[in-house]
């Protein structure tokens, strides 16, 4: 054969290849023939070339038409099943049937697929390449939609409405709406427009199952709610991953890409087992209906499971976050021996989708059985029933918990507070992180403490950085419950070792430098191996904090004493204290202690300088004995600086005509340091 025949054949085949892609059109409702789904798949199945596209155009005559409710209902039974999807590049689109006939029901699908409660499944994809579906009412088999086989890629499931009615209005449940195993991966559940939406509901037992299925795009479905995702048509689970399940996405940082995945008896979303990592999770509703604005419960929200781990829940991105609302049980359950590391960052958990308004779980979140160093960051975790986060278990450790806002709205400022508790641990919760230097949490209007740690088996507990003010109880709480009172040489046990709080002694105003020093100690058997964190606070019924505003660290000398200058000028009117040792474990507050007033002015004794005269009318002289040079400020009562000059040669006259009679003071700053001085000031005639 010469080069040129080759080419002629080659030629050939494409336009073979390009004629035989063809489009199978259904003409009515029977379960074989001529016309029939039935014969359309198991054509397209063998038909050389892709793609193949079956398309839907059945008449209004056709006996299985129901003119009031205007669908076409194909009855499937075991004896008549759907073939095995085996092709490749298939697309099985009954949105068309609208297209061809017209919106015979316009808040669903025209085709009815029905297994009539006894049939095993209803479209079977066996390593089917390149499949969409989309478009049907699927109800009442046992499983809707299986897609299985490492062939099985890029498929597309979008536009049904899987175990409800054809209006979605009302349960007609599968076992299993959808399920995507054995390898295949690299599907996309629904899409982002408002026709990709599939509505999975009302199934007996999941309504999504990815199964050893990884790579898959989840975006845009109603999981457990009607078709307006106003109220419940409850899946048992809603979306569950589960085995070697990697690398999905569900959700994203858009309106657009948003499940909601709410009203499911039992878990919306629960990741189940150790090779389940790598998921994404990101603004989702869970919990809540379509607004983001009332509860749709399911019992908990998402769960972590059996060792799952890697995965991310949330994002610090705009729009990454998710709304974890509204569950009857928990919105985060992070749970069992070897679930480690996921992360969650920027959610709301008990609040409406703005943040403002509760939407109350049972509790934030939990976190118990074993799981270890999970992080949660930057979220909102209030408005709920009971507790912000709740830690329990021995062996449930490790966790950091930072920059978070429990108990307030999502400004921080206003209270938006858990029932009981911002945060709980309990039964043997261990070396734990509430709160790092320049990353604390506010813990701020709860019901009962900011923080408890409740038994002897908590500890090396730490909480650092933390604002915690507000709430109805302690600020920190290590039981029995109210202000355990120190012990000589710190040698008790109990929660978080009943360390000793610090005992702040006194504080001292020092005018001149404008600073406050605060003077304490700790008794600890090691206290130069402690740290002696301080707050300014605005006081609470306890006397013991809460703290307004983190002012920093000292560590304490060998003997317990330590100090701490505080450079300005307070807000609160009192200073409170936490000491944590060596071992990670953080004492309640210290009593407080009341600062001198901020615009108190002191004068500090010094024969650097003469004042002349003093009353002064008129005018006055400053002058450094030594002659250096100074910088000098005038203040009133009230620390108020009403003039400041450089003097280089050591001397400055003022006129005093501008200021009215009264009590003045100076600040004389050199590098010999600085010295306080008070003047009186007598009306001059220029007044008069």
């Amino acid at each position: 054969m010469n080069y040129r025949t080759v080419i002629f054949a080659i030629m050939a085949f494409v336009a073979y290849l390009s004629a035989s892609a063809n489009t199978y059109t259904v003409t009515n409702t029977n379960t074989s023939g001529a016309g029939s789904l039935f014969a359309a798949i198991t054509t397209a199945n063998t038909a050389p070339g892709a793609p193949h596209s079956i398309v839907f155009n059945i008449p209004t005559s056709d006996p299985n038409y129901n003119s009031t409710k205007g669908i076409w209902v194909i009855n499937i039974t075991n004896a008549s099943k759907l073939p095995y999807i085996i092709g490749s590049n298939i697309s099985i689109d009954a949105s068309t049937q609208t297209t061809n006939v017209g919106n015979t029901n316009i808040n669903g699908p025209e085709i009815v697929l029905d297994g009539g409660g006894s049939t095993d499944y209803c479209f079977f994809v066996m390593n089917g390449s390149g499949i969409t579906i989309r478009g049907f009412n699927i109800r009442q088999f046992t499983i809707g939609i299986q897609i299985t086989g490492s062939s099985a890629q890029n498929c597309v499931i979008a536009g049904n409405y899987v175990g409800v009615d054809e209006t979605a209005t009302d349960t007609a449940g599968c076992d299993i709406g959808v399920e995507i195993m054995n390898l295949a991966g690299y599907a996309t559940i629904g899409g982002p427009n408002p026709e990709d939406r599939n509505i999975i509901s009302g199934n007996g037992h999941i309504g999504l199952r990815l199964l050893s299925s990884s790579h898959n795009t989840v975006i845009n479905n109603y999981i457990g709610t009607d078709r307006t995702g106003s109220y419940a048509l409850k899946n048992y689970d809603g979306l569950s991953l589960e085995a070697v399940t990697q690398y999905n996405q569900i959700g994203g940082n858009s309106a657009l890409l948003r499940n909601v995945i709410s009203g499911n008896e039992a878990y919306g979303l629960p990741l189940i087992g150790y090779d389940t990592q790598h998921n994404i999770i990101q603004g989702n509703y869970i919990g809540t209906n379509a607004a983001g604005t009332a509860a749709i419960p399911n019992t908990y929200g998402i769960l972590f499971d059996d060792g799952s781990h890697f995965n991310t829940v949330g994002g610090l991105g705009a729009g990454e976050g998710n709304v974890l609302s509204g569950n009857s049980g928990y919105g985060l359950f992070l749970y069992n021996n070897g679930t480690t590391e996921n992360w969650c960052y920027g959610n709301l958990i008990g609040t409406d989708y703005t943040g403002t308004q509760a939407v109350p779980n049972g509790n934030g979140v939990v976190i118990d059985g074993i799981a270890t160093r999970h992080i949660l960051d930057k979220n909102v975790i209030s408005g709920n029933i009971q507790n912000g986060i709740a830690i329990h278990i021995t062996g449930t450790n490790e966790h950091r918990i930072t920059r978070n806002y429990i108990g307030t709205d999502i400004t921080g400022t206003l209270p938006l507070g858990n029932g009981a508790d911002g945060i709980r641990i309990a039964e043997g919760g261990q070396y734990n992180i509430i709160g790092v230097p320049d990353s604390g949490n506010i813990i701020a209007y709860n019901g009962g403490n900011g923080i408890t740690v409740l038994t002897a088996a908590d500890y090396g507990n730490s909480f650092s950085a933390n604002r915690i003010f507000g709430n109805a109880q302690l600020g920190i709480d290590l039981y029995p419950q109210g202000v355990t009172d120190n012990d000589a040489g710190d040698g008790d046990s109990g929660p978080n070792q009943l360390i000793n709080f610090p005992v702040i002694d006194s504080s001292v105003y020092h005018a001149g430098l404008g600073t406050t020093t605060v003077y304490g100690h700790l008794d600890h058997s090691s206290p130069d191996l402690c740290r002696v964190e301080l707050f300014g606070s605005s006081g609470d019924a306890s006397g013991h904090g809460q703290a307004n505003e983190y002012l920093g660290f000292a560590t304490p000398l060998s003997n317990g004493t330590f100090s701490f200058e505080i450079g300005t000028v307070l807000f609160w009117g009192e200073v409170t204290a936490t000491a944590t040792d060596n071992d990670g474990n953080t004492s309640e507050f210290s009593q407080n202690i009341e600062l001198p007033s901020p615009n108190a002015i002191y004068e500090v004794e010094n024969k650097s300088y003469y004042v002349f005269p003093n009353p002064a009318n008129g005018v006055f002289v400053a002058q450094n004995i030594k002659k250096n040079k100074f910088t000098l400020e005038l203040m009133n009562s009230n620390g108020e600086v009403l003039f400041t000059d450089e003097f280089e040669e050591g001397v400055a006259i003022v006129p005093t005509i501008r200021y009215v009679t009264g009590e003045y003071w100076l600040r004389l700053t050199s590098d010999e340091g600085t010295v306080i001085k008070s003047l009186i000031i007598l009306e001059h005639s220029f007044w008069k």
